[in-house]
């Protein structure tokens, strides 16, 4: 997909306007981080939002390094050390030696880290359920035709 050279258009040849202007393009950007943040707000309990994304990490990604866990959250590792420690407190995580180099510590979710995660799925998706309960078939129709277009603008993102 080509990159827009006039901030003030979405796509050359766009004739329907729809996302056509900077303000539309804010506004589309506006509502799915304020979405994201309350079900996020809805769902996290007293995990931090980077507690909870080294968890989701874990979820993904299975037994990881310090290292690992920073290199996908994008973080420096002992900002991922800090979080990882939490996590332990908390009872969420376990951090073993590695069978091969015993130097090497790798982390792993326990069974309360899927069980947390399980509930965060869950409590998000009941706030969402409510929110589009609101909607009448009509909004929830053209929101459901809009999935495909919004998992291909994030295709490719980690």
């Amino acid at each position: 997909m080509p990159l827009l050279d006039d901030p003030t258009t979405l796509a050359a040849g766009s004739s329907s306007g729809a996302l056509s202007s900077t303000d539309e393009i804010n506004r589309l950007r506006l509502v799915l981080l304020r979405t994201a943040r309350n079900i996020r707000t809805h769902s996290l309990g007293d995990v931090t939002q980077s507690q909870a994304a080294v968890l989701a990490t874990l979820w993904r990604h299975g037994e990881s390094t310090i290292g690992q866990i920073a290199e996908h959250e994008h973080v420096q590792p002992p900002s991922a050390s800090r979080i990882v420690s939490r996590l332990e407190q908390l009872g969420l995580v376990v951090r073993r030696t590695d069978g091969g180099d015993r130097r090497r510590a790798v982390i792993a979710l326990n069974a309360a880290g899927e069980e947390y995660l399980t509930e965060v799925r869950r409590a998000g998706t009941s706030w969402l359920g409510e929110r589009l309960a609101d909607l009448d078939e009509d909004e929830l129709d053209r929101l459901g035709a809009a999935l495909p277009v919004l998992e291909r603008l994030l295709a490719g993102e980690p």
